[in-house]
């Protein structure tokens, strides 16, 4: 009995004997930089814009439906497309920085699901609601409360290409490789305005943006046809692909708000010089790649 006595104390003691290691803080939920406004080179010119009499008087009101990628370039390390999905919230962005009026035609699902609740008279706002003198505990759907657009923009990314223009020198033994190598891509999109009352198109342009880098790398080389990088390892310096699209939808943007407002071009100066065409272009486009390091 004694020794059943003395095997139960010596398991307590045992158990005693390691206490738990103290716990240590917690890591911090949040790090690296703040967030800021995600801007581009065109918003000084779409916040001129905002500020201008032809905006500040003008009554149209503008939707924007879809804009989708045709292109259907998929990367194949990232497992998706290189063209972001919603195309259309960066133009959104980019016409309330002009300042026009707009109203939501990409989702209106949440809106279309409560006018229906409101016609079976089950949507409710917290409290009573006045109407014509009757006091009713339902959100009534009042004539003429659902603003409609005068002109609609849609479109398609069209075109993605890779390798538009490219120099360097790289060494190469047994598919082991070394160099520097300067590249660029164009993606291009193709956009029109529709006037939503009588389904005339008043404007239909195509737009591009180039992004252009310079590449440091040593690697074992891989050839995809549709590869941006063919490299394992290196150091890159290239401009985002997305955030290139963001820069040509807030131009668009300036270009589509300036014309159906009959803007006089006072904020033009404040646009991004661009590359010009030709052989002035590519003159540029070297240039640029030369300063990118």
């Amino acid at each position: 009995m004694k020794s059943i006595f003395g095997i139960l104390a010596l398991g307590l003691v045992t158990g005693c004997g390691t206490l738990p290691e103290e716990l240590s803080e917690p890591r911090a939920q949040y790090f690296g930089p703040l967030p800021v406004a995600n801007l581009t080179p065109a918003d000084a010119a779409l916040q001129c814009l905002s500020q201008t009499p032809e905006v500040r008087r003008s009554n149209v009101v503008f939707a924007v439906h879809v804009i989708s990628d045709v292109t259907q370039r998929v990367s194949v390390d990232e497992v998706g497309p290189y063209i972001p999905r919603d195309a259309a919230s960066m133009l959104v962005t980019a016409l309330e920085r002009a300042g026009v009026d707009q109203v939501n035609r990409i989702n209106t699902a949440v809106s279309e699901f409560e006018i229906a609740l409101s016609r079976e008279q089950i949507l409710g706002d917290g409290g009573l609601t006045q109407i014509e003198g009757e006091t009713i505990p339902y959100r009534p759907i009042r004539r003429g409360a659902f603003r409609g657009s005068r002109y609609v923009i849609d479109g398609s990314i069209t075109q993605l290409d890779f390798n538009t223009y490219s120099e360097g020198a790289e060494i190469g033994f047994f598919g082991l490789g070394a160099g520097r190598r300067a590249f660029a891509l164009t993606v291009g999109a193709d956009l029109r305005v529709t006037d939503t009352v009588s389904t005339e198109i008043v404007m239909s342009e195509s737009y591009a943006k180039q992004a252009v880098g310079r590449e440091v790398y040593g690697s074992i080389f891989r050839f995809f046809d549709d590869e941006l990088f063919d490299l394992n390892l290196g150091r890159e310096n290239i401009e985002g692909l997305h955030a290139g699209i963001r820069w040509l939808m807030a131009e668009a943007a300036y270009d589509i708000v300036s014309e159906i407002v009959n803007h006089g071009g006072s904020c033009d100066a404040l646009l991004p010089r661009n590359f010009g065409s030709g052989t002035e272009a590519a003159d540029e486009l070297r240039a640029t790649l030369a300063r990118v390091e």
